[in-house]
């Protein structure tokens, strides 16, 4: 066992799954649940999920982990992390799983007692349902996790987490956390934003007759939106910056189908098609 105790802050769909995963692989030899109701623990414990839980950071048992898994929105990790770091008094890894990083390292960086160590983390893996009933056992598997580690992070947590994600299934990536914040808004939040924008733009008599392309071009938009809210509040300008570079491109495609620009067309169709058959082969 890696440790032994973890403590799973938010169990949702992504604590969830952490907390079936760890329990299966027997990473840990308890899993403590946070949420903010009692009928989510109630579920998570009855699912496997979890070993006990709470409602409350207080929790004495909670302030025993040597492992503390922040799944809360990413605009609440930070408030969450510095609120209970206070209350360890012995050496314990905190991570988080938000989709962005550089606003929430830069809360945290050189304000967490030297006792806690923070590694951040991104589990390239979720799905447009939420909450613990859809949680998974095998989400991890295969899935890429990208750390994100600073000049603060201790070289040791930093070991400890990678070989933990490895072991729930995981290829593991490291990249700044500006990096990291980059990429990401062009191959995760700008398709869900992409998806949004798609999904409002037919009329009603149209929809009438939407079938499985449309249903899969669409199907992440039907993603938690407060949870959405919250990745494009802290990532606004590599969202904003990923945004103008789709528009860019669906004029490109606007201009060659007003002008019957079929050469052009072409060109941009062939271009997406081998990126995807690249991509996806």
């Amino acid at each position: 066992m890696m440790f032994n105790k973890v403590a799973i802050v938010g169990v949702g769909l992504i604590g969830g799954s952490l907390g079936l995963t760890i329990r299966r692989k027997k990473l840990a030899r308890r899993v403590i649940g946070v949420a903010r109701h009692s009928a989510t623990l109630k579920t998570a414990k009855k699912i496997g999920a979890i070993d006990s839980g709470t409602v409350s950071l207080s929790n004495p048992e909670l302030l025993t982990a040597d492992l503390v898994i922040l799944a809360v929105p990413p605009e609440k990790v930070a408030e969450v992390a510095l609120k209970l770091a206070g209350r360890f008094r012995h050496p314990v890894i905190f991570i988080d799983v938000a989709s962005t990083k550089q606003a929430i390292v830069s809360k945290l960086d050189k304000k967490l007692p030297k006792h806690v160590s923070f590694v951040g983390a991104h589990p390239m893996a979720g799905s447009e349902r939420s909450g613990i009933d859809a949680a998974r056992v095998d989400l991890y598997e295969g899935a890429l996790c990208v750390l994100t580690p600073t000049r603060q992070t201790s070289r040791r947590a930093l070991k400890t987490v990678q070989t933990l994600w490895t072991r729930l299934g995981s290829r593991v990536v490291l990249l700044s956390p500006d990096q990291h914040d980059a990429r990401v808004a062009q191959i995760s939040h700008l398709p869900h934003l992409a998806a949004s924008a798609l999904a409002l733009t037919p009329d009603s008599a149209a929809l009438a007759l939407a079938a499985c392309g449309f249903a899969d071009t669409t199907r992440i938009a039907a993603g938690d939106p407060e949870l959405w809210a919250g990745i494009c509040a802290t990532n606004r300008p590599e969202i904003v910056c990923a945004l103008r570079r789709y528009r860019e491109q669906l004029q490109k495609i606007e201009k060659a189908v007003a002008r019957n620009d079929r050469a052009g067309l072409l060109r941009l169709l062939k271009s997406a098609r081998q990126r995807c058959l690249k991509l996806y082969r």
